[in-house]
């Protein structure tokens, strides 16, 4: 079995963000504490890209010419039922020895063959019994990341980290709200097919999800009930209707759709939130949820948040720490698109210690 370190800090500042329907790169650069966006761009995915490495390397290379980007090395992530995470508890020891321990101990808490992983672990500080510690233990099939790496070769990069994409959230978010530290928020990236939910707290995840609902639902139900494209639903769904006079809650049948897909969105959060609340019963509730991602973009999803689910709801700003000038950037236009690049500057932020 090998060690891969999936926590590893010195990286470039350049993170990429495989979504599953946009491919989304963001470069930082550190010039002291004052970090600054250098430059970032979104491709979608066309037909066939998703085939294998060849074709959606192809894409990526589109991607790199269009930032002109000389970084080779990258900081990337991945999701899904191949990445494991698990907190367990082992008895405190030197760190040679608490390694030896974790490798021949993994298997209990992994369903591979641990021969067929590649793990990493993060202590996370002192464990709830004496003499014991709290490890996030971290498994993903060598199957996944070799396709990742075969991903980058036809792009002509190289991996520097592998990421978890609800780790990259979470640096996004302890990076650009410092104030909130001590107060524990519900973080909600809702990406194109499936989301990710995560409960935040002093500076750590300490309870996290994949979900498999995204704001691809949303388009297809505009586009079926008002008998129009997809781009054109994708536009209403983040604009509304283009009559002044009119909105979404004014198409009756439409509303009602719209309304029972959220309802399935939120009743899955509640779900989630009464087992965090159940497993960890010493942990307070938090009153915020953050959103981000593409499938947050549409307009009024804040107020359905905050009546459903009985918190204060508002997006996440993933630069809001960054600096950013108006004369390299359309403000306008970076405002409107800073939802989909929380995962991506999550990644990139890595570099920044």
């Amino acid at each position: 079995m090998n060690i891969r370190n999936f926590f590893q800090k010195k990286i470039p500042l350049c993170g990429l963000d495989l979504g599953s329907s946009w491919a989304k790169a963001v470069k930082l650069s550190n010039q002291g504490k004052s970090p600054v966006l250098d430059s970032f761009a979104r491709l979608p995915w066309s037909s066939g890209d998703l085939d294998g490495p060849a074709p959606q390397g192809a894409k990526i290379k589109t991607l790199w010419q269009h930032l002109n980007l000389s970084d080779k090395v990258v900081a990337s992530s991945m999701a899904g039922h191949s990445v494991i995470v698990k907190r367990v508890y082992f008895d405190s020891r030197p760190p040679k020895e608490l390694e030896q321990n974790i490798v021949k101990e993994a298997g209990q808490y992994i369903p591979y063959d641990v021969n067929d992983v590649y793990m990493d672990y993060q202590v996370m500080g002192d464990g709830k019994k004496k003499n014991s510690l709290e490890v996030m233990l971290v498994a993903c099939k060598k199957k996944v990341v070799q396709d990742l790496i075969d991903i980058m070769e036809h792009s002509d990069l190289s991996l520097g980290i592998v990421d978890v994409d609800a780790f990259a959230l979470s640096n996004c978010f302890e990076f650009n709200y410092p104030e909130l530290s001590e107060e524990p928020v519900y973080l909600l990236d809702i990406g194109s097919t499936q989301s990710i939910f995560v409960v935040f707290w002093k500076n750590q995840p300490v309870f996290f999800r994949e979900l498999s609902f995204g704001g691809r639902s949303l388009t297809d139900i505009i586009a079926k009930q008002m008998d129009i494209s997809r781009s054109e639903a994708e536009k209403i769904k983040i604009q509304g209707p283009p009559s002044q006079n009119q909105s979404i809650e004014d198409l009756t049948e439409l509303a009602g759709e719209i309304e029972e897909n959220f309802k399935s969105w939120t009743d899955e959060i509640k779900r989630l939130i009464g087992f965090y609340q159940t497993s960890i019963p010493e942990a307070p509730q938090p009153d915020k949820i953050f959103l981000s991602g593409g499938g947050s973009l549409f307009k009024g999803i804040n107020s359905i948040f905050t009546q459903e689910l009985n918190v204060e709801s508002q997006h996440m700003d993933p630069w809001k720490t960054l600096q950013k000038s108006s004369n390299d950037f359309d403000m306008k236009y970076l405002d409107s698109v800073k939802a989909h690049f929380a995962v991506a500057t999550g990644l990139a932020i890595r570099g920044l210690s």
